[in-house]
């Protein structure tokens, strides 16, 4: 912890526990910005998929005030990514040779509803 009065002059909370918080909420935008309105639907309405802590919206059981854990936020663009276009997919050996990332960031099945 740094001595008291310090903190003004660290840039977005340096040397103190989680400083990286802005850059991340920053990036987690930025992986979103094709689809802001409803991401922001989801964070101001919706249940958290990624925790236990009972979250609804911004709010939470557990603690006072505002609740964005970045595990939520990491996990918004599984919500907000467009669907991928079936046609331009390669072959199955191309796609077997993918990790999971890989095929995440392809985007979602197209079509949505049931199975």
């Amino acid at each position: 912890m740094p001595p008291a009065g310090v903190e003004r002059w660290l840039p977005f909370g340096l040397g103190l526990t989680k400083p990286k918080h802005f850059r991340d909420m920053a990036a987690v935008a930025w992986r979103n910005r094709d689809n802001l309105p409803y991401a922001w639907k989801i964070l101001s309405r919706g249940v958290c998929d990624g925790c236990a802590l009972g979250v609804a919206g911004f709010h939470d059981w557990t603690i006072k005030g505002t609740h964005l854990c970045m595990t939520r936020l990491n996990l918004l663009r599984l919500n907000t990514m467009p669907a991928f276009d079936p046609e331009a997919l390669p072959d199955i050996k191309t796609l077997a040779a993918l990790d999971n990332r890989a095929l995440r960031d392809l985007g979602r099945r197209p079509g949505g509803g049931g199975g």
